[in-house]
């Protein structure tokens, strides 16, 4: 071979299959196909040590083991994975590829490459420079979508047929096959297959201007349109293709198809994987329905790739998934985990594509350049169990409790460990027995019984666990490799037994003492009892009489208040009746005194009149009024009443104050009466100057000082 002109070769070994592994001094190591006439060739650019290769062994999973002079290396030569990138001269961020008779084709984000047949290097279109999209086949001519229109790929030439605002990729129509639709950065554009089976562009679709990077034709001609961040619209076409009348779609049942949408064409069927899963068009009911073939193992998770091959296989890239649903029949597929799960960081996720128009296999769009995987390339474990528990030891004993030998047969039933209370810390080993892969694969644990749920994922082989209290648990270990399966290990059944002082016999032990106390405290506390429900009815009897006498003396109290109430009552009956007693009196002394005066005038008019008769007849009018008239009995009458009333005021009166007179003294009575000056003076038939004058002299005999007031004392002595 020409590559291997001029090499020395160290080492030759036959493969397990068509091939030859070839170790060479100084340019690596290369891989002959001698079926196919092809070579690979692997160096220290490829990650070996050096280019020294000095012998090679492929073991049972036909792994390919390389000693070198500096060190020894693993190459998976049965891996279903290739980059294909600068090795070929392609550069760039990878979004399409497609194979034709002359070469292949791949759409990069610097432009469009041609690799020819049984060449090594790409060739770089020219007037192709700028992002590049998707690649069809289209009446037997291949297309190309670019970042400023189409072009028509001819082997190492690239020719423009249409200039657009951005084309995402082109499509055939079914309902129509004589059109063919284009997804533009700002809607849909509109093309014609002439007689001759090429693409004619003919105009901007009007009606819609969202970007259509994912679009599909559904049975009935509609085109659906799903953008990642604003939905999902149904665009019905007009007879003349060149308008569309746009449907945003919603749903009532909360189906999450409102952004992060990816619309794919699976078995003729429309799906729309979203952030929560993949879900289904039914186009006989017209609505959005949850799907019942792949959600099963996809469940409630982000979606970023769902796509189908040309071999049926739907390819799936999640949030904690990547693989295919292998198609075994109708409504029937298998899912097989990808190794591409470890490369997924690699993958361009801003435009992240997969290319299906190649052969053994598909392209996935990489950060730089692409990866070919071959789905029946993809080396499954075998169905042996690839974890089990290896050893399990107690810390605190520094002893093993239990050890799986190396070369060992792995147990196939569930393990039963009994430990003692004095084993505080336990550890347990897990080994995981994947010699396809030298990437470590992730455990966690779960240990049910002090665990709500498995732990974190860690690289960490061993789990060890403090303290455990006496009872029942059951301990669980998983393992992830690099295609994203989970393998559980056998159940280990753990029974921690409790300390002397907690076991059966004790607690029976405990059980007799704690009934014999109870029995104690049960008599005790009878007992007790007895004494305080003695002490009870006696308190009772003692509160009962308490209150018997508090109210007896409630009843006392309340017949003093009655008497007094009564005894007010009558005193200020009384003093109303002597109130008026008095002051009639006093208004019969006052008469008495005015008739007093009548009889002294009479008597005055007698001395003046000479008249004999009339003097007789005034004489008997005089004797009359005499005999009738008692002023002094009816003042004393009256001062008798009001020192009933007012507490002999007069007498005590008198008594401190000796010379007052008789005026004095009935004015003193009129002002403990509480008589203004006007009513007095009505009273005592003198003018209000009278009474000021008269209220002066009394001021001055009861000796009363300047501002000391005169009613107030008579009303308060």
């Amino acid at each position: 071979s020409q590559a291997l002109r001029g090499t020395y070769v160290n080492h030759v070994l036959q493969l397990s299959d068509t091939r030859l592994s070839i170790s060479t001094q100084t340019s690596g190591l290369f891989i002959y196909d001698v079926e196919t006439n092809t070579i690979e060739r692997i160096t220290a650019q490829d990650g070996l040590e050096s280019n020294s290769c000095l012998r090679t062994f492929q073991d049972y999973t036909g792994n390919l083991w390389v000693g070198m002079q500096s060190g020894i290396a693993i190459v998976y030569i049965n891996s279903p994975m290739r980059y294909i990138n600068q090795e070929i001269g392609l550069n760039g961020s990878g979004y399409e590829a497609f194979e034709s008779e002359n070469g292949t084709y791949y759409s990069t984000s610097n432009g469009i490459y041609f690799l020819p047949q049984n060449r090594e290097q790409c060739i770089f279109l020219r007037g192709t420079e700028g992002p590049a999209y998707g690649i069809q086949e289209i009446g037997g001519n291949i297309y190309a979508c670019h970042h400023t229109g189409l072009f028509q790929l001819l082997s190492d030439q690239a020719r423009r047929i249409a200039t657009t605002d951005g084309l995402w990729d082109v499509k055939q129509l079914n309902s129509n096959p004589e059109y063919a639709i284009g997804g533009t950065y700002s809607g849909l554009y509109l093309f014609r297959i002439d007689d001759n089976q090429y693409l004619q562009p003919i105009q901007q679709i009007e009606g819609f201007n969202e970007t259509s990077r994912f679009f599909e034709e559904d049975n009935h001609g509609s085109i659906w349109v799903s953008q990642y961040y604003r939905g999902l619209y149904r665009l019905i076409l007009s007879e003349d293709f060149k308008s569309v009348i746009p449907e945003k779609i919603t749903t009532d049942d909360g189906t999450p198809i409102d952004q992060q949408i990816i619309l794919s064409s699976i078995d003729n069927e429309l799906y729309i994987a979203t952030s929560e899963g993949v879900f289904q068009y039914d186009q006989t009911k017209n609505t959005i329905v949850e799907d019942d073939i792949f959600s099963k193992l996809i469940g409630r998770q982000s979606v970023y790739l769902f796509e189908q091959d040309k071999q049926k296989n739907v390819h799936l890239i999640t949030e904690n998934q990547v693989g295919f649903f292998k198609k075994i029949s109708s409504r029937n597929y298998v899912f097989v985990p990808s190794s591409l799960y470890q490369l997924r960081y690699y993958l361009n996720n801003d435009l992240l594509n997969i290319s299906s128009n190649t052969e053994r296999g598909v392209l996935f769009s990489s950060n730089e350049g692409f990866i070919h995987y071959n789905p029946n390339l993809e080396n499954q474990l075998s169905s042996e169990r690839p974890i089990a528990i290896s050893r399990i030891s107690s810390v605190t004993q520094d002893s093993i409790l239990y050890l799986l030998n190396p070369f060992e047969k792995k147990p196939d039933h569930d393990l039963n460990l009994v430990i003692g209370p004095y084993d505080k810390t336990i550890q347990i080993d897990v080994e995981s027995y994947q010699y396809n892969n030298v990437t470590n694969p992730k455990f966690r644990y779960f240990l049910k019984g002090l665990d709500d749920d498995y732990g974190e994922w860690t690289s960490a082989s061993m789990k060890e666990y403090t303290n455990l209290k006496e009872g029942k648990y059951e301990f669980n270990a998983q393992a992830r490799n690099h295609l994203g399966e989970i393998f559980s290990t056998q159940i280990l059944h753990i029974q921690v037994d409790p300390p002397i002082h907690l076991s059966t016999a004790f607690k029976l032990l405990y059980i007799l003492l704690g009934c014999l106390l109870l029995l104690l405290l049960f008599r005790g506390q009878k007992r007790k009892y007895s004494k305080e429900t003695l002490k009870i009815e006696e308190a009772k009897e003692h509160q009962l009489a308490e209150e018997q006498q508090k109210l007896v003396e409630l009843q006392q109290q309340k017949e003093k208040e009655m008497l007094a109430l009564t005894e007010e009552k009558m005193k200020s009956e009384l003093r109303h009746v002597n109130n008026l007693l008095a002051a009639s009196t006093m208004n019969l002394v006052v008469k008495n005194e005015f008739i007093e005066n009548i009889k002294e005038e009479l008597k005055e008019v007698n001395k003046k009149d000479k008249n004999v008769q009339t003097s007789q007849a005034l004489k008997k009018i005089v004797k009359e009024i005499d005999t009738s008239l008692r002023l002094q009995e009816d003042w004393e009458q009256f001062e008798y009443h009001f020192d009933q009333v007012h507490g002999d005021f007069l007498s005590r009166l008198r008594d401190q104050f000796h010379d007052l007179s008789p005026n004095e003294q009935k004015l003193s009575a009129l002002l403990r009466l509480n008589l203004n000056t006007k009513e007095i003076s009505n009273l005592m038939s003198i003018s209000v100057r009278g009474v000021e004058v008269a209220r002066y002299r009394l001021r001055q005999k009861l000796e009363l000082e300047k501002g000391q007031n005169l009613s107030k004392f008579i009303l308060e002595y």
